[in-house]
């Protein structure tokens, strides 16, 4: 299958990228992966100053861009090449 994946930075479209990837999600960590090392997610406990721990989300690798993939049909596919 044929996926259009477009790549944004804040909103504005940065390129469009057509892949071979058995799925959308493939499509994008094919796409993704040329960004850069794959953005990490970690769950970390902060001592706040009474003692209490409160729960933070820790983002690595963060690039910035986001990215949407869309199946091409066969026409949009040719009409592309």
């Amino acid at each position: 299958m044929l996926y259009l994946v477009t790549i944004k930075n804040q909103g504005i479209v940065i390129r469009e990228q057509i892949v071979d990837a058995p799925d959308a999600l493939t499509a994008i960590n094919q796409v993704e992966a040329e960004f850069g090392d794959p953005v990490t997610v970690e769950y970390v406990l902060v001592e706040l100053d009474d003692g209490r721990k409160q729960p933070k989300m820790v983002v690595h690798n963060w690039h910035g861009y986001s990215f949407l993939a869309r199946r091409l049909t066969p026409e949009e596919a040719a009409a592309r090449r």
